[in-house]
């Protein structure tokens, strides 16, 4: 951890923001999380636009035996009992960030007291670190679409499920969710993924107009006890080509409201700026 007060080489620039450089606005009683690189014998952002980010200042106990991943994490988890929607807000953000399987406890209690837009966010960031519990309430979700940005950026997760529980809620959204393109195709990849079987799985040089018949053969196929072997479990797994079919252009804010990349760098957990 770098010292409370410590000084950070940083530019911020609202033209330069929009192409995805000095992305980075710092303003008076703020905090922040930040990512710096020592270099030269100062510091300096690993990143102009998400070498930083900004956090509730409600932070948790310091972990001083623990890393810093789990410094973030007990200070996200702190965070959820701010009195500012928007700070709580980012701190679910950050969580789905960290997508850590101990974080699941605490995403589940707002989950069902939390308002609506945060309930939605923590639907999000479970499923993140991993939980397909919340699968059945990830389809009640999509029910209004899949276009805006949060119902995108779940539905872009649905490939990445791995557990074999999970093949009949993925199986459900297929079967309910009609309009919603974008979570029928990353649930059809998550099954493939899963199931390794054939009326699952797209073709090596498939085209979007595959997707469909490929969903109808998958549906019929998962209703057909016996038909799959959700246990089985290999390296083989299909990656979705944006180039054929791009993720919602919703997701890409979403990223970096919650994204980390974690590198080799110095963290300094709550800078007051």
């Amino acid at each position: 951890m770098v010292g409370a007060e410590t000084q950070l080489s940083f530019a911020y620039s609202w033209f330069q923001a929009g192409n995805g450089h000095d992305c980075i606005n710092f303003q008076p009683n703020t905090y922040w999380v930040v990512f710096a690189l020592e270099k030269e014998g100062r510091l300096e952002l690993s990143h102009d636009c998400n070498g930083a980010l900004a956090i509730s200042p409600r932070l948790g106990p310091s972990l001083e035996n623990e890393g810093w991943l789990d410094q973030m994490e007990a200070d996200f988890v702190a965070s959820l009992s701010d009195r500012d929607p928007a700070a709580r807000l980012t701190s679910i953000q950050r969580l789905g960030g960290l997508s850590l399987p101990s974080s699941r406890d605490a995403l589940h209690r707002v989950i069902e007291t939390g308002d609506k837009e945060e309930s939605g966010w923590e639907i999000y960031a479970a499923l993140r670190t991993g939980d397909v519990t919340v699968l059945p309430k990830v389809k009640q979700l999509l029910q209004v679409g899949d276009h805006a940005p949060l119902e995108g950026a779940i539905a872009l997760q649905l490939q990445n499920v791995d557990q074999g529980s999970a093949v009949m809620d993925l199986l459900a959204i297929l079967q309910t969710l009609l309009a919603d393109h974008y979570a029928r195709f990353y649930s059809l990849v998550g099954m493939g993924n899963l199931t390794h079987a054939n009326a699952c799985t797209l073709q090596q040089n498939w085209q979007e107009q595959d997707i469909e018949p490929q969903i109808s053969k998958c549906k019929y196929g998962g209703s057909r006890k016996g038909s799959f072997n959700p246990g089985r479990n290999d390296k083989s797994r299909l990656v979705a080509k944006p180039e054929k079919f791009p993720a919602p252009k919703s997701t890409s804010a979403v990223t970096a409201l919650s994204g980390f990349e974690v590198g080799p760098v110095q963290s300094s957990m709550g800078i007051r700026t």
